[in-house]
């Protein structure tokens, strides 16, 4: 790899790690500047910020990259997210959980059982179906009909989760913990620091729009250069397309969200920082998805099988401890620590196959 190559890589990291915090940033606004209810904000503008960079890497990968890996590297990127969610973002979650517990005085993790059990579940659902489509002939041919699924089944879900009042103690926290971690405008904080006369608890409508299309278009710049530098970086080293796609996508789209989480964690907002992760998943079993299964030949290769099964495995324990083996809300992290720890296999199972092969 050239130093161009690094510089480009570096760019492009840059640009969708950025974009997606100030993306996610000016929708929560938008959300208020429109008037919308605070669930409404939450569930369905803060969703689709979060998820901007991963649902633009594979689009511009599969419709805009001009290779014959152009759909390895969009199924990848599908592939990543839900993948490095469900293992590395809980495993790290429930480590920070347990070298904090001292400070944090607890050595579990507080969550809204039902919410979380039920986000999981729908995760589960979903995601087994996108598998099944890959993996059984029959269905495989008729993806271009039962691709459609994932889509309305996203809204259903959106559906679920606005319908539910926030009455219990735990929804209260969860929205008090969602007002303290989205508060103020990024772009206004900036121009104040700048010398602007302006409040970031409350901006201008025209900032905020600007600041929604300017990382808008950085997402968009980063997703572009992303996607060419892994067409060209496997070409050159002769790797599996869509291996390095599902390692390094997720890396540039997730880590906004995994930071959150480790940090929401270490500040005891528990309720926040594992619905933010269980949410984003079940968005990755959904929308991207369907951009897979309609656009591609929805081939997941050894390596992408693999890691999907290791996604549902890790959600399916931590299902588990939530419905049969949590007290209250109270989640045991043996069960983050263990389906996290899938990552690790994972990692062992590709350099063996990359030496063995």
């Amino acid at each position: 790899m050239s130093p161009l190559d690094a510089v480009l890589l570096v760019v492009a990291f840059g640009l969708i790690l950025v974009g997606a915090e100030l993306f996610t940033n000016g929708v929560e606004w938008l959300g208020k500047v429109l008037g919308m209810t605070e669930g409404a904000t939450g569930s369905i503008l803060a969703a689709i910020g979060t998820a901007t960079p991963e649902t633009l890497v594979p689009i511009v990968a599969i419709l805009f990259t001009n290779s014959v890996e152009a759909d390895d590297i969009g199924v990848g990127a599908i592939l990543g997210a839900p993948f490095m969610l469900g293992t590395l973002v809980m495993l790290l979650i429930g480590v920070t959980a347990y070298l904090l517990r001292v400070r944090r005085r607890r050595t579990t993790l507080r969550v809204d059982r039902a919410h979380a059990s039920r986000d999981l579940a729908f995760f589960l659902v979903m995601y087994t179906g996108a598998l099944a489509i890959a993996l059984i002939g029959p269905l495989r041919d008729i993806k271009g009909v039962i691709g459609w699924v994932f889509l309305p089944a996203y809204f259903f879900y959106l559906f679920l989760v606005l319908r539910t009042p926030a009455a219990t103690p735990t929804d209260v926290e969860e929205r008090a913990e969602e007002r303290e971690a989205f508060d103020a405008l990024s772009f206004a904080g900036y121009l104040r620091r700048a010398g602007a006369r302006l409040d970031p608890h409350d901006p201008p409508a025209w900032l905020i729009v600007g600041q929604t299309l300017v990382s808008f278009g950085g997402i968009l710049l980063g997703a572009k250069i992303f996607a060419a530098w892994i067409d060209a970086f496997s070409h050159a080293m002769g790797f599996n397309a869509l291996l390095v796609a599902l390692l390094l996508a997720p890396l540039a789209t997730e880590l906004p969200e995994a930071a959150n989480s480790l940090i929401w964690t270490k500040d005891g907002k528990d309720v926040i920082a594992l619905g933010n992760v269980a949410g984003a998943m079940v968005f990755q079993s959904t929308i991207p998805v369907t951009i897979g299964v309609l656009l591609t030949p929805w081939v997941l290769g050894p390596f992408g099988t693999v890691a999907a099964f290791f996604a549902l495995a890790s959600g399916l324990l931590i299902y588990v401890q939530l419905r049969f083996r949590t007290t209250g809300d109270a989640l045991p992290l043996s069960s983050l620590v263990m389906g996290g720890s899938l990552y690790l296999v994972f990692i062992l199972y590709v350099v063996r196959s990359l030496l063995a092969g």
